[in-house]
């Protein structure tokens, strides 16, 4: 379990470094990036809290007579805890998913807008 620890760890680091990119530009895309970012790492520190007490249950339960019982409880209460967060970890991504192929039209377009004037072009004398 420690390595899933690990895991939303690494994950939140690479959140907020995603964050700093979102920062440099002062697009509103960027900025609900942003915002989104803001909200997974919350999440993702939720879905760590889940994860803690279903360790301090699972302990808890080798305590007891019933160990199989309170485990499977233990079990269905991190599946319920997570079950929300989740889905809404699935909402996020699909927005930033969006926002990000937004941002790569945005830019494809700029590339290609004949507005801008391209660089002169030297031409070789014959």
């Amino acid at each position: 379990m420690i390595w899933l620890f690990k895991l939303i760890a690494l994950t939140t680091a690479l959140v907020y470094l995603s964050s700093f990119q979102a920062m440099a530009a002062d697009t509103p895309e960027s900025t609900a990036l942003q915002k989104i970012s803001e909200e997974t790492a919350v999440l993702n520190e939720k879905k760590s809290k889940v994860l803690n007490n279903y360790q301090i249950d699972v302990k808890a339960c080798w305590q007891i007579f019933s160990v199989n019982d309170c485990l499977a409880k233990a079990k269905r209460e991190k599946y319920l805890g997570l079950a929300p967060l989740e889905q809404l970890e699935i909402e996020l991504n699909t927005k930033r998913r969006a926002l990000k192929e937004q941002e790569r039209l945005q830019r494809l377009s700029d590339k290609s807008n004949p507005s801008q004037s391209p660089s002169p072009s030297i031409k070789a004398a014959p």
